[in-house]
């Protein structure tokens, strides 16, 4: 699999180049939307998350609800900024959810966050915010460029054994993906976001280092379209 080629492209210098790859491809990175320090802050503050106390850690739904900082996080002006243009209008926010994938975690199955969400195509898109360096080897994203233009697509059941420390739905089924796309392994450093169409093919690899490979996860949804809340998230209209 080969890594990411983004061509250096950025919503902040050229946002009208930046949207058009991202309608091609799917997804988008942009570097340096979060410091180091804000970084390591949001890792400090999982510390005290529910999912950190009881050493499950199990990646924690909806940290907000506990901890302003990730509400803070994803009302962050240059992100919002680049998510209007993503869905096409006023964004308004669907979930958090943080990621601690310790050494030996197993990958999210592949997958369309939209089987989730259940909302109108090109409405909806994530920010996967990578709060240490990611690659392949450290439970880095798989991604299938061009994936997403096919809609919602089938999937199949899996039959595994769970992993106490991923997400109770990373692995219950697997989209089906067409043979005409290729996965890439996409490396996302330390302080970049990984934008996510809903319709984009994706998951993680296990992270076989010994480093925790900390990640947050955000949700948006363009105002006023519907979505399903689900039971595990309960997703609800969060304003920007």
């Amino acid at each position: 699999m080969l890594k990411n080629k983004t061509d250096n492209l950025s919503f902040l210098t050229n946002p009208n180049e930046a949207l058009v790859a991202y309608h091609e491809l799917g997804f988008h990175i942009e570097e340096n939307l979060f410091t180091p320090e804000e970084c390591e802050q949001f890792i400090r503050v999982a510390a005290n998350l529910d999912s950190a106390k009881n050493q499950t850690y199990r990646p924690q739904m909806m940290p907000h609800h506990t901890n302003n900082i990730y509400l803070a996080a994803m009302r962050k002006p240059a992100l919002v900024t680049i998510m209007n243009q993503l869905v096409d209008g006023k964004a308004v926010g669907l979930q958090t959810e943080f990621f601690y994938c310790k050494p030996g975690t197993r990958g999210f199955s592949l997958h369309q966050d939209n089987f989730f969400v259940q909302a109108p195509y090109g409405v909806f898109a994530s920010a996967w915010v990578a709060l240490t360096d990611t690659y392949a080897e450290k439970g880095g994203l798989i991604a299938y460029p061009g994936s997403h233009k096919e809609g919602l697509l089938p999937v199949r059941k899996l039959d595994l054994v769970k992993d106490s420390a991923q997400d109770p739905n990373a692995n219950n089924e697997e989209t089906i993906v067409p043979e005409k796309y290729q996965p890439i392994n996409a490396v996302v450093p330390k302080g970049a976001v990984f934008f996510i169409h809903g319709h984009l093919i994706h998951g993680s690899n296990p992270n076989t280092t010994q480093e925790w490979r900390y990640v947050l996860l955000n949700t948006y949804i363009r105002q006023g379209e519907s979505f399903r809340p689900g039971n595990y998230a309960q997703r609800e209209e969060i304003e920007l």
